[in-house]
């Protein structure tokens, strides 16, 4: 006979249910997976509520209650960018795929996995618990925005926690590489430039081709370093990513009287959006020669201005995340700036309430592409990192 069949973590087995769940964003919504994660919850004693904040776009509360204390909540959303070229993918997306201590499909890092985990360390939490509250904040729409999501659930004033850790991926190119304090903004604009068409024959007579304009606009905005008046608590820059979608012209012999060029900003704290605006139209009054017209266009909603957002270093959950790693991972694991965003800009901002930015498993590198995958060690320290987080953040009688 061979060796006895090695276990699957539990925490495995939830996020393979999780994985097989379509919530692709846009997509089919996450009616489906919020169903699922809210009857999990229940079957275990907890009590918890979808909250449909559009049709087909849910949310889930689940409290854990154990009297008098502060009141943490853990959160982590549903949705998954879409699959993209499937022919691009090793396993099926929808198939959560171990291959030795890593485990691939769609969402297992961003974040699926971290899903599986805080639904466990919640239950985990509950049975040993003497005082506080813990909530766990499953959001809808946070690959698009979290109009649905995030934002609607602070508006409606339903995020009430004293503090709430996010379990977005800490990984970049190592494992849990930083509890991260800082969840960046994001600025998205298109320059559209007007010149005059005609025939290509007539070029020199006529204004700047709208398309060269367009690229001296983008070679502008690459080499852009927007100010920040006041410095963030851990020190980051913005990041600035020019051209990232460009169209104009017609065809040959056309010369081109129209073009935009689309670019984002990740914004860090201590930007505001009049003064990224006055040195964006000096950056291309400068740039862009005079015989042709151009204008700034921002994008619709909170892609054309989402504040970037901070808790203090000295925040009692930041020393709680810091003790848990440390008695967890064996390891002290450093403070940083994510290099994206997260739901801690609308928890925070409309919210108000802080909000850790990510400390959860898997890799940002790994996301949003095909074999996305997660650790499946990484999964079994997330749910004992969490539980622990709670315990000491919520203490003991």
């Amino acid at each position: 006979m061979g060796p006895p069949p090695v276990p699957v973590p539990p925490v495995l087995e939830l996020a393979t249910e999780l994985v097989a769940i379509d919530s692709q964003n846009p997509g089919v919504g996450e009616a489906r997976i919020a169903a699922f994660a809210a009857a999990h919850a229940r079957e275990r004693g907890l009590a918890a509520k979808v909250v449909e904040t559009a049709p087909g776009r849910c949310n889930v509360l689940v409290t854990a209650d154990a009297g008098t204390g502060p009141h943490l909540a853990l959160s982590g959303h549903l949705d998954t960018k879409p699959i993209g070229d499937l022919s691009a993918w090793s396993t099926p997306p929808l198939e959560l795929t171990p291959d030795g201590d890593l485990a691939y499909g769609l969402g297992s890092s961003d974040m699926k996995g971290a899903v599986a985990a805080m639904l466990l360390a919640v239950e985990s939490w509950a049975r040993t618990a003497e005082r506080g509250r813990l909530s766990l904040i499953l959001t809808a729409d946070e690959e698009a925005g979290s109009d649905h999501g995030a934002k609607a659930l602070s508006h409606q004033g339903l995020v009430d926690a004293d503090a709430i850790v996010i379990g977005e991926p800490s990984g970049v190119t190592d494992p849990w590489e930083a509890i991260y304090l800082i969840s960046r903004g994001i600025c998205c604009f298109e320059v559209a430039v007007r010149g005059r068409q005609g025939h290509s024959g007539l070029s020199e007579r006529l204004p700047t081709s709208a398309t060269v304009a367009a690229a001296r606009a983008a070679t502008a905005i690459a080499g852009f370093r927007p100010s920040v008046p006041r410095a963030p608590s851990i020190p980051c820059r913005p990041t600035v990513n020019a051209a990232v979608r460009m169209s104009g012209g017609v065809f040959y012999g056309v010369h081109p009287g129209e073009a935009v060029v689309a670019s984002d900003i990740r914004l860090v704290p201590g930007m505001d959006r009049e003064t990224l605006d006055r040195e964006l139209r000096e950056l291309l009054g400068a740039a862009l020669p005079s015989d042709v017209d151009w204008e700034i266009r921002y994008a619709d909603g909170s892609l054309g201005w989402m504040d970037s957002a901070e808790i203090a270093p000295d925040h009692p959950v930041v020393a709680a995340a810091q003790a848990a790693c440390a008695e967890v991972l064996g390891a002290e694991v450093p403070l940083g700036a994510y290099p994206g965003g997260t739901d801690a800009t609308h928890f925070a901002n409309i919210g108000r309430t802080p909000a850790v930015a990510a400390l959860g498993p898997g890799w940002l590198s790994v996301a949003h592409g095909p074999d996305e995958h997660v650790g499946v060690s990484q999964l079994v320290q997330a749910e004992r990192l969490y539980e622990r987080i709670a315990h000491i953040y919520l203490g003991r009688n």
